[in-house]
């Protein structure tokens, strides 16, 4: 998935295009298996709800990520809730650092949070597990 501008707020934003119904692998980031970020996005409250369990998921936690005929096996290491609305430029900043790149393998799943708005981000970071 890839993203476009949208005006918010008297400037311009990238905003991701999140697939309805399925969870979207971002183009930026790394491919399943490769060193690197390998970034999911889902939504949680609509077209889906692929995600809207994803705030749930505690350090330890198995996910098991589809490619194709691949299973790739990664364990949680984090998830956080990230204010996103609201928040000054310098804090949404850090926030997408997490969507960025990283040197170690690892899978990122991010959605919007809570349920009833759109206010906050999840954010899982797992780790790969090989076997």
């Amino acid at each position: 998935m890839g993203w476009h501008l949208v005006s918010r707020d008297g400037g311009w934003e990238t905003e991701w295009e999140v697939p309805s119904g399925a969870a979207g692998w971002h183009n930026t980031s790394a491919v399943p298996g490769q060193a690197g970020n390998t970034v999911l996005s889902g939504h949680h409250n609509v077209e889906g709800l692929v995600f809207r369990d994803l705030f749930k998921l505690k350090a330890g936690a198995e996910v098991i990520l589809y490619a194709g005929p691949q299973e790739f096996h990664y364990r949680v290491v984090e998830t956080m809730i990230v204010q996103e609305q609201g928040a000054s430029a310098a804090q949404r900043q850090e926030n997408a650092r997490w969507i960025g790149p990283f040197p170690d393998g690892r899978l990122t799943l991010v959605t919007c949070w809570p349920a009833d708005n759109n206010t906050h981000r999840v954010i899982v970071v797992a780790k790969p597990v090989y076997k």
